[in-house]
């Protein structure tokens, strides 16, 4: 298929700031003019004219929406005798949706859910791979794989990346780039050299053994019930005399993730004198023995639900992030053995720094989940999100609903402590509620409970991602005493909110003192911004560059989901996902002011080429086109709509 034109797309050209990263001002040149906040100031002569959108279809959804713009239409003022009027019109929004079927709300509520796109024939998968099946003819799954090619889609191209790769594709005859590893009598080919000398590139793959073992119950937590032992002993010891309120390890919040189960108690060990007992795995490290890590200054990407996932991680290790970290995991689903949350746990090899974060309302839960992430997964760090603002998180009184409960979160941190191998970090926002910020007295707590990084989102969770995040209140925070910088106690604190561009990064550094900046939508919009930190530059990337991205990127997908039409498909709808914020990315040569602000919204424009143009598109159905210019055609039962809303969308961790 064509691409469109980039014959104008000028030469990638970076914007130097003005100003070194040690500097105490980052003001670029030229000095930033003003202009409507909130939009972006893009040159008039590539704007375009506003379209007025069609009539949108009578649903539910839009029903909602056209009752709750009616505000208080028709609210009369004044007196007493008024107020029946108010309540008739009030009785009236009701009975509009009295008279639908469902009641539903949230921004998702309309959402066109993506179905699972398979092959017409269902082939057993180890006929696929050009293995015998056991199950013979009681197989469930089709044999002939005649009868599948033929009803099988054309290849997508002519190079398997998996084949490339490994020297052998997974996905045999389900394979949409078959024919680059087909003999001309049409069998499997295998590269053996390259095979032997290939070493696995993603880490933390759990098994179906370790599933079943979680599921069954029969993991071993060598540390974790150990120490679940000894808090529960000293809280009874603790509870005062005459007392009958009993707090329990397991069930502090009525909302449980995961049924009460018993602590159990560690096997005994028997003593022999005559032996020297080595140290065993379960035997928890001393503080001093513990991995370090010095975070200061590095660039780290946030963990980012849905979008966050290992391809683009990938993207922005290609662009120079220091620190990576995995999609939120609830923890009480990786204790039951959920193989989507587990799947949450992989790391690619070139993540050189690497962390794993969770969340959970309970402590045993929260700390067995860490026992089995230390004794089955290569990590760096562990962090316990205590920032997530989505309702049905907080309203189990995980993510940002665990700052209500200090006590709960000092024993849930120690406990993460005792069992793992690796330094604890914290992430949390500034308050709960607007106008009461707590951030201060918790980074204080933090760097008491033995944290190794906190970091700070500058919004409260009553205030999500709306407005802009408050850097001075960040600042209050970064001034409380969290040791001496370079010392074992100390607790480096990072910002997190609006940052997209060098001097956003550099201005908080330095103005702000913060020791990091954690990058979310920033990153999500031009994964490049870390390349841009490091050299301090505005880079006015050209669409070419761009699409090459993008085409890494489905690359990346097809080695992580599969190159079969169910992976394809899955690339396609995580590539699409995260178009939903690329696109509203201006390019640097497009702006009258520098830089963009992240929460500036874009009008209409064109680029500077076809290309250009087409990846500033708001419309899915462009998005799906770009899609089609990399993994070829998508299958007519394709549907997208994006999860995530373009204003105030949860996606950080």
């Amino acid at each position: 298929m064509s691409e469109p034109s980039t014959d104008a797309a000028p030469t990638s050209a970076p914007v130097e700031n003005t100003t070194s990263a040690s500097s105490t001002s980052t003001t670029l040149a030229p000095p930033s003019a003003d202009y409507n906040r909130g939009v972006s100031p893009i040159k008039a002569q590539y704007l375009l004219p506003v379209v007025v959108p069609a009539p949108k279809p009578e649903t539910l959804a839009h029903l909602s929406e056209a009752i709750e713009s009616q505000g208080d239409e028709g609210r009369v003022d004044g007196d007493d005798k008024n107020d029946e009027a108010n309540k008739n019109n009030k009785r009236d929004r009701k009975d509009k949706f009295k008279n639908n079927k469902k009641k539903r709300s949230g921004q998702n509520q309309d959402r066109v859910v993506t179905r699972r796109v398979g092959d017409e024939v269902d082939i057993c998968f180890k006929i696929a791979r050009g293995n015998e099946c056991e199950h013979g003819e009681k197989c469930k799954f089709n044999h002939d794989i005649k009868k599948y090619l033929d009803a099988k889609g054309k290849d997508l191209g002519e190079t398997c990346v998996n084949f490339q790769i490994y020297g052998e594709c997974p996905y045999g005859y389900k394979c949409r780039f078959l024919h680059a590893h087909l003999d001309a009598e049409g069998n499997l080919v295998r590269d053996e050299d390259k095979k032997a000398k290939t070493e696995p590139q993603t880490l933390n793959v759990m098994t179906h053994d370790l599933t079943l073992s979680l599921r069954g119950f029969k993991f071993e937590f060598k540390r974790s019930e150990a120490y679940l032992k000894q808090m529960a002993e000293e809280m009874a010891e603790s509870k005062p005399a005459g007392s009958n309120h009993t707090e329990t390890v397991a069930s502090e919040d009525p909302a449980s993730e995961m049924d009460n189960r018993e602590i159990k108690a560690p096997k005994p060990t028997v003593a022999r004198d005559e032996v020297t007992q080595e140290d065993t795995p379960d035997v928890p490290l001393r503080q001093c023995e513990k991995k370090k890590i010095d975070f200061r200054g590095k660039t780290y990407l946030a963990p980012l639900t849905t979008v966050g996932n290992l391809p683009f991680r990938r993207i922005c290790k290609g662009y120079g992030v220091d620190i990576t970290c995995g999609e939120m995991a609830m923890a009480a689903n990786l204790v039951q053995g959920q193989k989507a949350e587990l799947a949450l746990l992989k790391r690619h090899k070139s993540e050189d720094l690497f962390g794993v974060q969770l969340t959970g309302n309970k402590i045993d839960t929260v700390v067995r989940a860490c026992d089995m992430i230390n004794q089955m997964a290569t990590i760096d760090f562990v962090d316990l999100n205590m920032g997530c603002p989505i309702d049905l998180v907080f309203n189990a009184g995980s993510g940002s609903g665990l700052l209500q409960s200090q006590g709960k979160v000092k024993r849930m941190i120690k406990g993460m402590q005792s069992v793992l191998d690796v330094p604890v970090t914290v992430k949390f926002r500034m308050a709960i509620y607007d106008k009461k910020p707590i951030g201060v007295g918790l980074t204080s707590k933090f760097h008491e409970f033995g944290a190794a990084l906190g970091t700070l989102h500058g919004r409260s969770r009553q205030q999500r991602y709306t407005k802009l995040a408050d850097w001075d209140y960040i600042s209050q925070c970064a001034s409380v005493d969290r040791g001496v910088p370079g010392s074992d106690n100390y607790m480096p604190l990072f910002g997190n909110g609006d940052i997209l561009g060098p001097s956003d990064y550099y201005r908080h550094i330095n103005e702000h003192k913060v020791d990091g900046c954690m990058i979310a939508r920033g990153a999500l919009m031009k994964p490049w911004i870390f390349e841009e930190i490091k050299s301090n530059r505005d880079w006015d990337i050209s669409s070419g560059e761009r699409f090459d991205m993008l085409k890494t990127f489905c690359d990346y997908g097809l080695e992580h989901w599969g190159s079969d039409t169910q992976g394809v498909n899955q690339t396609r709808r995580f590539l699409l996902e995260w178009q939903s914020f690329l696109y509203r990315y201006v390019p640097v040569g497009l702006l009258e002011v520098l830089p963009q602000k992240v929460n500036d919204r874009p009008p209409a424009f064109m680029g500077r080429n076809d290309l250009e143009t087409l990846m500033a598109s708001p419309d899915v159905a462009d998005w799906i086109k770009l899609s089609d210019m990399i993994l070829g055609p998508a299958p007519e039962a394709f549907r997208f709509d994006p999860k995530h809303k373009a204003n105030s969308t949860s996606v950080e961790g």
